[in-house]
């Protein structure tokens, strides 16, 4: 049975990058992890309290995956697996990821309120 081990991280949209940044940054003491780009989208990784904020710039375009919280699963073996599993518990999985790196993967379901998760492994 995989569970839930940590809260990885909480990604949502900004409509101004650079201001939302130095908020957390200056307000809540944030620090800068990396700066990079998700299918065209710029988007500033900060580690705050021992989680990661994805900001993903929203000034022009939302990217369809934002907003969505990430939590560090133990699941091994494949994703079916762990889908059958979560699915036979009540969940609805609305996609599977492989990581690009072949290294884990990432399920996503819905919660009963509508909010996005990715339920993600680093281990494949």
């Amino acid at each position: 049975m995989s569970k839930l081990t940590q809260f990885r991280s909480w990604n949502f949209h900004a409509e101004d990058l650079e201001k939302t940044v130095r908020f957390y940054q200056d307000v809540l003491g944030a620090t800068l992890r990396k700066a990079h780009k998700v299918a065209g989208v710029d988007v500033v990784r900060l580690n705050l309290g021992g989680a990661v904020l994805g900001v993903f710039d929203a000034s022009k375009d939302r990217h369809p995956r934002v907003p969505h919280h990430t939590f560090e699963i133990d699941g091994s073996g494949e994703p079916e697996d762990f889908v059958k599993e979560i699915e036979a518990k009540g969940a609805k999985v609305s996609e599977i990821r492989r990581h690009a790196d072949g290294k884990g993967y990432s399920v996503y379901v819905t919660d009963p309120s509508g909010n996005r998760l990715e339920l993600s492994t680093s281990s494949g």
